[in-house]
């Protein structure tokens, strides 16, 4: 049964400014565009946009779904002002639960705080007696009290493990894991069941066609106990309704690698997280951070990059990599210089690769690599960027409009929960560049309307090989619809992060109408 679109504005992607005035769409795929009156007698049913504009399916390309629906879950302090007033929200989950349960809280982000010290083991005592994890925004670095830390037998003779740091000040514990330690106690809470997991991920997935989001790249398969449970979750949960494309973290890749892609859940690259992030310092750079003696640190040594590229290539595999510091990027790219991708038409994915240099800007311009930018990390305070990288440096720091210039794909993500989803909110800060009310960081790297939108449709499908068949509106392609109520186009730019959705359409299928309460559970 054919169904004609049409009464509002459609933006096809192909090319800016390029619309049409109708489409029509027959078991999930657009089968014709063109003029309303020349298609509606080849119509069985139709759609009437009143006034809405349409653009291809918005696709998050770095997000952790599951990761995501943790943060609706539990006790999220993002946006909380000081450190008190975290605390005493922390007391009142503590006073709510058994000592025997686990309370976790998201969003932490000491640098928004006057007071930015981490809170102390003692302090943390005085919240109550439950088992409790703080997580940094940034996802690198948790805080946990003293009953988490026993839980998990860490104590201040624990060697860390490989790519991880405990943390320690004059001889004692601190709380503080970095990296691979904070798997210690994170990937062993034993309220990780699948009933567990499904709620994150329906409560993600849900919330996120309330955004316009179709499809997003996820890595979720080695968090949530064997990597069958979270995929058991992504069969129940996103079918019909939302397009999962999931990357392979490499401790599960050898589990996974022979897992087949279905048209709603497709199988991606290995992941390798090279180093950390600077919240925690771990970030790997060339050159001492200005605040702190250290120059990061690599999660793996090169020869285990070595052999972990080397495994993905044998099974004819691309790779996706976590770079954040310089020297992180430059260790991988040698890396991929001896070990390149199998086939010619094949790339491998540089997620973030947030401090660049000149030459690392054309080494990527001369391999065959995607950058997953996430628009709104350029969102961070000015002051504690300066205050960790110095001026010279903080002009390479999350460059976009640079990669575009020298042809390289830039796909955009959110990598969710460390920011938030919604896509409006990342293309704007892709034409901003500014952080609440200071000025735009580096106004030459700030794109266009157009360039932004392209982040979130066509660069995202390409980053997946799918470009010829989502991230635009032609015939053939997938009927992967973003429908909002005011044009990004031409509306004031600061009205953008405020635009509402009017609907989200999957394969054809209508699975969020603004007129409905919550999205629809099964399609239409």
């Amino acid at each position: 049964m054919a169904t004609l679109w049409h009464g509002g504005t459609i933006y096809t992607m192909n090319a800016e400014d390029d619309k049409v005035e109708a489409l029509l769409v027959e078991d999930g795929k657009i089968i014709a565009i063109g003029e309303k009156l020349l298609l509606q007698p080849h119509a069985q049913q139709e759609v009437d946009l009143a006034g809405g504009v349409l653009y291809p399916g918005f696709v998050d390309s770095h997000i952790h779904l599951i990761g995501y629906g943790e943060k609706l879950m539990h006790l999220d302090v993002s946006h909380m002002t000081s450190k008190q007033q975290m605390m005493h929200a922390i007391r009142e989950r503590m006073q709510q639960v058994a000592p025997d349960d686990w309370v976790i809280v998201i969003g932490y982000y000491e640098a928004q705080f006057d007071d930015d010290t981490f809170p102390t083991l003692q302090e943390l005592h005085a919240l109550g007696d439950a088992h409790l994890v703080i997580k940094r925004r940034c996802h690198h670095l948790i805080i946990a009290n003293q009953k988490a830390l026993d839980f998990a037998g860490i104590t201040v003779h624990t060697p860390a493990p490989a790519g991880g740091i405990i943390d320690t000040c004059d001889g004692k514990l601190t709380g503080v894991l970095k990296d691979a330690a904070l798997y210690m106690i994170v990937n062993h809470m034993p309220h990780l069941t699948l009933a567990y997991v499904q709620k994150a991920l329906q409560l993600a997935i849900d919330d996120l066609l309330t955004m316009g989001v179709t499809g997003a790249h996820s890595e979720d398969l080695s968090y949530f106990g064997p990597p069958t449970q979270p995929l058991q979750a992504f069969q129940a949960i996103v079918p019909k309704r939302f397009k999962a494309h999931l990357l392979q973290h490499h401790t599960v890749f050898e589990e996974t690698k022979e897992w087949p892609s279905t048209p709603f859940i497709e199988m991606g690259a290995m992941k390798i997280f090279v180093d950390g992030a600077f919240g925690g310092h771990t970030a790997a750079l060339h050159k001492p951070y200005d605040d702190k003696d250290t120059t990061g640190m690599l999660v793996h040594t090169t020869k285990q990059l070595y052999h972990l590229v080397k495994q993905a290539r044998l099974a004819k595999r691309e790779v996706a990599v976590h770079v954040i510091g310089d020297r992180a990027i430059d260790t991988i790219l040698d890396v991929f210089a001896i070990f390149p991708p199998v086939y010619h038409w094949q790339h491998d994915r540089i997620i973030h690769s947030s401090l660049v240099n000149d030459t690392i800007i054309k080494r990527l311009a001369n391999m065959p690599v995607i950058i997953d930018f996430q628009p709104q990390f350029v969102e961070e305070p000015q002051a504690v960027m300066l205050h960790k990288l110095g001026d010279n440096r903080c002009r390479y720091l999350n460059l976009c409009k640079t990669f575009i210039k020298e042809g390289i794909t830039v796909a955009g993500g959110s990598d969710a929960p460390i920011e938030h989803p919604n896509p409006l909110h990342a293309m704007y800060a892709a034409m901003t560049r500014r952080y609440q009310d200071e000025d735009a960081q580096q106004l030459e790297e700030c794109l266009t309307r157009y360039e932004a939108v392209t982040l979130f449709t066509k660069n995202a499908a390409k980053a997946i090989h799918k470009e010829q068949s989502r991230g635009r509106i032609a015939i053939g392609y997938e009927a992967d619809f973003t429908i909002l109520k005011k044009d990004i186009f031409t509306v004031p730019l600061r009205e953008i992060p405020h635009i509402a959705v009017q609907m989200t359409v999957v394969n054809g299928q209508i699975v969020y109408d603004y007129r409905m309460s919550e999205p629809e559970k099964m399609s239409r």
